[in-house]
């Protein structure tokens, strides 16, 4: 045997020996779109970088960030209308301060939203379990003030 670790979460099972799913109406394929939109610190460190990572402000990779909000995000939109395709809207709190446009674009299509932290500059994993709730919290509830709606999912931002 040997001595690696497992996680012990579940069994192997070849997918040969599965049975078969089918969604409703007898569909074999369920696809789930779901667009991070994020917002960033522009003068501090954190985040994902594109490029070798500057010192603060690393303006190179603010706004490679900032061009998805400002322009990427609409050419997904027109995109999703012309196919007809709903999508979630995973948004950071801070895009419904300082991009509410962004917001009320998901919301008219009614697209789900699903929260996603207060900002991508932060990293909720790295703090104690209470702060990180109380960040979700604020995240859900931020949201709920923009849209009218609790959103049901969560996912944290890494960086």
């Amino acid at each position: 045997m040997s001595d690696l670790t497992h996680h012990n979460r579940y069994d192997f099972s070849p997918i040969t020996k599965q049975p078969n799913f089918d969604w409703p109406g007898g569909k074999r394929l369920a696809v789930h779109i779901g667009v991070n939109v994020e917002w960033f610190s522009f003068d501090n460190e954190g985040g994902a970088v594109l490029a070798q990572a500057k010192p603060a402000p690393d303006v190179m990779n603010y706004t490679w960030r900032d061009y998805g909000n400002r322009v990427g995000i609409w050419r997904m939109f027109d995109l999703f209308d012309r196919l007809g395709v709903p999508v979630a809207g995973l948004l950071n709190d801070a895009v419904a301060d300082h991009a509410p446009q962004i917001v009320e674009r998901f919301m008219a299509r009614g697209d789900e939203i699903v929260a996603h932290g207060r900002t991508n500059s932060e990293a909720p994993g790295q703090l104690p379990v209470d702060e990180e709730r109380a960040m979700i919290e604020q995240a859900r509830s931020r949201l709920h003030e923009a849209t009218g709606t609790t959103p049901k999912g969560y996912l944290v931002p890494l960086i």
